[in-house]
Formats: structure tokens, C-alpha cells, sequence
């Protein structure tokens, strides 16, 4: 503990957004299944046996997903 804190160092990032970063082979697999309708239960179960290490929680894969899917669909037109 230090000084100016009042908790202890957390032990993982589990859940922190910049630990919880698809790599550029996890989003091209990310993009293949979202376009296959696969559910996200499944594709974070896929990234995690891809990658043992991966600490991506299932809200940042909807955030993900949803992220993937705006840019499918393109530009918004007014």
C-alpha cells in the first residue's frame, strides 16, 4: 500500500478496458462471427480457448459487437 491510496494493488485486469483489447486476429474472428449470427456467449468462449491469457468479459463483447455492426452498416445518412 502507498500513501495516497486506501486499497490494495488489484492482482489482475479483469474487466478493465485495456486489458480486456481484441488483438487484430481476435477482431477479424470477432467480425466473422458476428456476420455468422454466432451468440456472444460463444464468441467469448472461442477468444478465450484462442487465447488463455484473453481477461475480455462478455459486456465488452455486446460493446464490441455493437462497435462491429455500426460499421457494417456504414456512414448514418440524415
Amino acid at each position: 500500500m502507498c500513501g495516497s491510496h486506501n486499497h490494495d494493488v488489484v492482482e489482475t485486469l479483469v474487466g478493465h478496458p485495456y486489458a480486456g483489447r481484441l488483438t487484430r486476429d481476435e477482431k477479424t474472428m470477432f467480425t466473422d462471427m458476428t456476420k455468422s449470427m454466432v451468440k456472444p456467449k460463444s464468441i467469448l468462449l472461442t477468444l478465450k480457448e484462442h487465447n488463455e491469457k484473453n481477461v475480455t468479459t462478455i459486456r465488452q463483447v455486446y460493446i464490441t459487437r455493437t462497435t462491429c455492426r455500426r460499421s457494417l452498416r456504414g456512414p448514418v445518412i440524415p
